[in-house]
């Protein structure tokens, strides 16, 4: 059975915790303004950008993530406003609640010296720093993994009703801070079934159930939600995919441990770890499936029904390998004759584990840099761009409410003084032109537009024809670029390395085919350098809001020399069911292997500019 160490709390213990707890506090907020929020962090500050929560709640329902985390940031946002320090530091302090939470489950599991190290090993994590640092869920649902472990061991020794219900309630707030945190429950549930024949006080079975009942009621009225939210995304969230295989496993590894796992295992090879497995089986039976579960089951989801597995999800069992770490540590005891060797009241056993604590805390925090890369320049890169423009030079933008691009602009504002706002809706070439004709007689002309919509496309290569670049920047999926008068085509194109387009923005071309012709394109290539059967050119002709339409043409580069022209005359077949309307053609290099995309770079002048990974080479009106 376990049970809390008995004893009083010294005043060293006190500020050994306090110490512990205010450096984790410490190394999490450092630098917390120093990076910019980037695509998730600006959904959530545009999600509780309102003045009333059902507007937030609104907005929450249509993501894939329950509301517990947003609402709780927007009451915050009410009284400390929407900067970048003020949306992270909640997840500072629920970071520290987390820390809180894994001191207390080590002290119950084992004892209090124990807890402390599992807070030092979590506290100086680069998986817990960098999401510490972030205005997502993901520290908060850390923190409800080990409160509501620890609820659950408090239940287990006095199953009554009271402590069924608070356990209860932390069951309910996993589910609505992130669903993974249902994996969480699963692993209650089977520990519990695991250990029912144990040395606990086995709870009646109206006792047994309580706490699934009482998560069950409080979450019966966002289940409606969750499987609508469930069948709008059958494909999971919108991030990029990753495999259930070895790779993706040893890249969980590799972050959980801060590629130090050898390290991690050294306390169970030189300590009595493992021979006392039998003396704490229940509490190392319950941190193993605290560790194993959520990965596990976000694997086997990943692999059977959806991609929904991400690195992050599995941020609530980093507290489960803290205390196992700290356990192994714990149990270090060298041979007698070796503690007599140091002359002081403390031995050389504490005196090792202390010092491989310490190896361990410095190798997590210097392995950060390397694993943890920085967040994109969205600050920077709309400062520059602001400082060099003039108020009376307009600005043709189209900036989704949700993007960093949006947040920073209402920080910086872009579009101070004269603009054309296109994100409205969506915009073919022929209204395009027209809106473009008001800025005929300016200087210069700015653009801040993503770079992966038809309407981009055409703003750039209408303004190329008669002007030329003045300013150029790019970040992420985001162009921002001045066009002066004077001089025209400036625009230069290639795939990475592989090859070079002929044209310029291409987009300035305009076709008109009836649905069930054919259309016919003439593209000019040149090699980069030697090329051999690996790559591949494919032309897709696609809709305004970028949907295939069923017409593509592909085809091999096959074997070139450097500087090699290559000239290709793909024909397309337009289905005859294609509804008529608006489409435009995109031109995409990859390896037939793979199917990985070429980069597209801009080099007119300057370094190269990153543009996604395809060209667009005309608009096409398809006729009935």
């Amino acid at each position: 059975m376990l049970k809390a160490k008995s004893g009083s709390i010294s005043i060293a213990s006190v500020f050994a915790g306090a110490a512990v707890l205010g450096l984790a506090v410490v190394i999490s907020s450092s630098g917390l303004q120093q990076a910019s929020l980037w695509n998730d962090e600006a959904w959530t500050a545009w999600a509780i950008r309102s003045p009333y929560l059902r507007d937030v709640l609104a907005r929450v329902q249509f993501d894939v993530h329950p509301p517990l985390y947003f609402m709780v940031l927007a009451v915050f946002n009410r009284i400390a406003g929407d900067s970048v320090l003020a949306l992270r530091w909640v997840s500072v302090l629920f970071g520290l609640v987390g820390l809180a939470g894994t001191y207390a489950v080590g002290q119950r599991l084992f004892d209090r010296r124990t807890g402390l190290m599992a807070v030092m090993i979590l506290g100086s994590a680069g998986f817990f720093v960098y999401y510490s640092r972030e205005a997502r869920m993901y520290s908060l649902l850390l923190a409800l993994s080990s409160l509501a472990t620890w609820f659950y061991l408090r239940w287990r020794q006095r199953p009554g009703y009271w402590n069924g219900a608070v356990y209860g309630v932390s069951l309910a707030a996993l589910l609505y801070c992130h669903y993974a945190g249902g994996l969480i429950i699963v692993t209650h549930g089977l520990h519990f079934l695991l250990t029912l024949r144990w040395k606990w006080k086995r709870p009646t079975w109206v006792q047994a159930v309580f706490p699934a009942v009482v998560s069950l009621i409080l979450f019966a009225p966002w289940l409606p939600i969750f499987i609508q939210q469930m069948r709008s995304n059958p494909n999971g969230p919108l991030a990029i995919p990753l495999s259930s295989d070895w790779n993706t496993i040893t890249g969980l590894v590799l972050l959980l441990t801060s590629g130090s796992w050898a390290l991690m295992l050294a306390p169970f090879v030189i300590s009595r770890a493992i021979p006392r497995t039998r003396q704490n089986g229940n509490a190392l039976l319950l941190l193993l499936l605290w560790l194993l579960i959520t990965p596990i089951g976000l694997l086997v989801l990943n692999a059977l029904f959806a991609p929904v597995y991400q690195v992050r999800y599995s941020i609530a069992i980093l507290p489960a390998g803290g205390l196992l770490v700290a356990y192994g540590l714990a149990q270090i005891e060298l041979p007698a004759r070796w503690e007599g060797l140091l002359k002081s009241r403390i031995s050389l056993s504490t005196v090792v584990a202390g010092m491989l604590l310490l190896w361990i805390v410095y190798a997590q925090l210097d392995a950060y840099r390397g694993l943890w890369p920085a967040k994109a320049d969205w600050s920077g890169t709309i400062r520059r761009m602001t400082a060099a423009r003039q108020l009376l030079e307009p600005t043709i933008s189209d900036l989704a409410a949700y993007s960093p691009a949006a947040y920073y602009d209402r920080i910086m504002d872009i579009r101070r003084g004269l603009g054309l706002d296109l994100s409205w809706r969506l915009h073919s070439a022929t209204e395009v032109r027209e809106r473009l004709q008001a800025f005929v007689d300016a200087h210069a002309v700015w653009v801040a537009l993503p770079i992966n919509t038809a309407k981009s496309w055409h703003v750039v290569a209408e303004l190329d024809q008669t002007r030329h670049i003045g300013y150029r920047d790019s970040l992420e999926n985001m162009i921002f670029y001045r066009f002066d008068s004077g001089d025209d085509n400036d625009l230069s194109f290639r795939f990475g390395d592989v090859v070079r387009y002929a044209g310029g923005a291409g987009a300035e071309q305009q076709f008109v085919v009836a649905a069930g012709g054919s259309l016919c394109v003439e593209i000019g290539l040149r090699a980069l350098s030697a090329l051999d059967e690996r790559y591949s050119v494919g032309l897709h002709l696609v809709d305004l809001s970028g949907q295939l339409s069923g017409a593509q043409w592909d085809a091999g580069l096959g074997q070139q020399t450097a500087g090699s022209e290559i000239q290709i005359s793909p024909c397309l077949d337009i289905p005859a069911t294609i509804p008529a309307g608006h489409y435009h053609l995109e031109l995409a290099v990859y390896e037939w292997a793979s199917g990985a995309r070429v980069v597209l770079l801009e080099d007119s002048t300057g370094e190269a500019l990153k543009w996604q990974d395809v060209l667009m080479l005309a608009a096409v009106d398809v006729t009935g």
